[in-house]
């Protein structure tokens, strides 16, 4: 396991946050468990709470639509 791993699955995060497909973090980490990353990365990027409200933020932004 490597940082760009690590950095390649918060990328996907943050491009599925902005999809307006997703209310919250939760369900995107089952999306990208489904998607077949690793646990262990999931479980870093839950741990850091500013990336978590970062992603729900731009999934309430992309669920409101464009400005």
């Amino acid at each position: 396991m490597s940082n760009d791993d690590f950095f390649a699955m918060r990328d996907r995060a943050y491009e599925l946050a902005g999809t307006g497909r997703f209310k919250r973090w939760e369900k995107i980490a089952r999306a990208l468990k489904g998607e077949g990353y690793r646990y262990v990365l999931i479980a870093r990027l839950n741990y850091d709470k500013l990336a978590v409200m970062m992603i729900d933020r731009c999934c309430d932004q992309a669920r409101a639509g464009p400005n």
